[in-house]
């Protein structure tokens, strides 16, 4: 087992962040559930994604196990500059661990699902098949 998957059980196994996680999905907002019936059970391109995944000391919305990618749907906080700050600090983190971070304004969930499918499908298509590197001169 390589290092990093084995970081990732040790990670969600902690009781805390797996109770917090639970509690997250029971009370989530429309525009999370709207898009986890889309992700669920492989619907998607048959990938496999998880919703409310801890990977401490974040919960993240949906991240998709094989291809190491996170979607967050982002609520109207996500919007202020604190939120901003945070957010930036929260992806920085992700990606020192390999993951793609996706960002998803909720509103955009319920004006215009096919547009927000069209850039998750992008960005799993980018993780599936990384462009071959550049031939030299």
């Amino acid at each position: 087992m390589n290092q990093n998957r084995s970081r990732d059980k040790r990670q969600t196994r902690d009781p805390e962040a797996i109770a917090f996680a639970r509690l997250q999905r029971a009370t989530a907002n429309e525009f999370a559930n709207t898009l986890w019936q889309m992700l669920r059970g492989r619907r998607w391109r048959r990938q496999n994604f998880r919703r409310e995944y801890p990977i401490p000391p974040y919960t993240v919305d949906f991240r998709c196990v094989a291809l190491k990618l996170i979607v967050e749907v982002d609520g109207e906080h996500h919007f202020t500059d604190e939120g901003k700050l945070h957010d930036q600090r929260r992806d920085t983190f992700l990606g020192s661990l390999g993951y793609d971070v996706l960002r998803i304004a909720g509103y955009d969930v319920t004006r215009d699902l096919s547009a927000v499918m069209a850039k998750i499908e992008a960005a799993i298509e980018a993780r599936e098949d990384p462009s071959p590197p550049a031939p030299l001169p």
